[in-house]
């Protein structure tokens, strides 16, 4: 691949909400799971482990513990940013295949004592989830963020049997866009690129950092268009 297409094919690569029902072929999975082998990670350790979930029961069951969790987040954070109604459930439920990223914590064994083991693994894990997102935008495909945190983590290990040495990090969507979200406005690299030492002047503005956190969007800092739909 050109340097020109793999840019290209992630300036493409936007948020998808809403999925179709048309199911996705076995090959297109395994490429999108042979996309992580080649991941970089601490140590060579390659701490990921993925549970693949297509039983629409199983689903309905990991879409009802996002949904009780955010409505439990909206009770405890009045701001917080993120639906918590049936288009929450659908965005586990419509596509035809989730994807449960593990980590294997044992493996912060591997990295040095001296520094965030933590961070080694969650780099690790996030190059790993990366190279899925790409590769499914490059067949088509929509693969999505689902966040698990603490308020729907021991849930989701306990429905899956995952073992408490194990976390759950994500729950991605995958599936075909019904519709898809264009990436919002990016950042020139000129004005977040400092040479030899940091220059402050390209610091983003306490009034844009204050908007940014007050209202969890910001047009000063997420301008330009922001949708495309695309049936």
């Amino acid at each position: 691949m050109e340097i020109d297409d793999l840019l290209k094919l992630m300036s493409s690569q936007g948020t998808v909400r809403h999925f179709k029902p048309d199911p996705v072929s076995e090959e297109d999975l395994e490429k999108i799971l042979q996309a992580t082998r080649w991941a970089p990670s601490g140590a060579n350790t390659q701490p990921w482990d993925f549970v693949v979930v297509k039983n629409p029961e199983l689903k309905e069951e990991i879409a009802q513990i996002f949904v009780e969790s955010h409505q439990r987040a909206k009770k405890e954070d009045k701001e917080f940013p993120y639906e918590t109604g049936e288009g929450l459930r659908r965005r586990f439920t419509d596509p035809p295949i989730l994807i449960v990223v593990c980590a294997d914590t044992r493996f912060m064994k591997a990295y040095p004592k001296v520094g965030y083991r933590e961070e080694i693994l969650n780099v690790s894990m996030g190059a790993a989830t990366q190279n899925m997102m790409l590769a499914a935008n490059a067949l088509g495909l929509g693969l999505s963020w689902g966040t698990v945190d603490t308020l729907n983590r021991d849930k989701l290990q306990k429905l899956l049997g995952v073992p408490t040495h194990i976390r759950i990090l994500e729950v991605l969507q995958l599936g075909y866009p019904a519709e898809r979200v264009l990436p919002r406005f990016r950042r020139d690299p000129h004005d977040f690129t400092h040479v030899d030492k940091f220059d402050a002047s390209k610091l983003r503005s306490e009034k844009e950092i204050k908007n940014l956190l007050s209202t969890r969007t910001s047009p000063d800092i997420y301008s330009g268009v922001r949708k495309l739909r695309t049936k």
